[in-house]
């Protein structure tokens, strides 16, 4: 479905083997084997760093700044800015289209998270 609403909208198409590609320089990126005192925050910075990419796929790499905020903001219980929220709309409207499918399609979502949860 996403591969048709990218060819409709003219948007960038991102397949598997960009994503695969995208994961590994990731795993380039952490080098262990010089551990000082700063390095799990540093270890930790560049898992957030990672999480927050893969948000990339669903809101769009101009986006990414914003959502980063938006998320900070949310999890802190505080108001969100428009502009914050306009960045994270494709999100929303993912769930929201998810959500209009119907029930169906709520339990196979809810199933997804199990998973990602378990996956962690």
């Amino acid at each position: 479905m996403n591969f048709i609403r990218s060819i409709v909208n003219d948007e960038e198409l991102i397949l598997d083997e960009d994503v695969e590609k995208f994961v590994e320089e990731l795993e380039l990126l952490e080098n262990i084997d010089e551990l000082d005192e700063d390095a799990l925050d540093r270890v930790l910075q560049r898992v957030r760093n990672r999480e927050l990419a893969f948000y990339r796929f669903i809101v769009g790499a101009e986006n990414l700044m914003m959502t980063s905020k938006f998320l900070e903001l949310a999890k802190n219980g505080k108001s969100i800015p428009s502009s914050m929220v306009k960045a994270y709309l494709p999100a929303i409207e993912l769930l929201d289209d998810i959500v209009q499918a119907g029930p169906g399609y709520i339990q196979l979502l809810k199933t997804l998270q199990k998973r990602a949860k378990k996956s962690k």
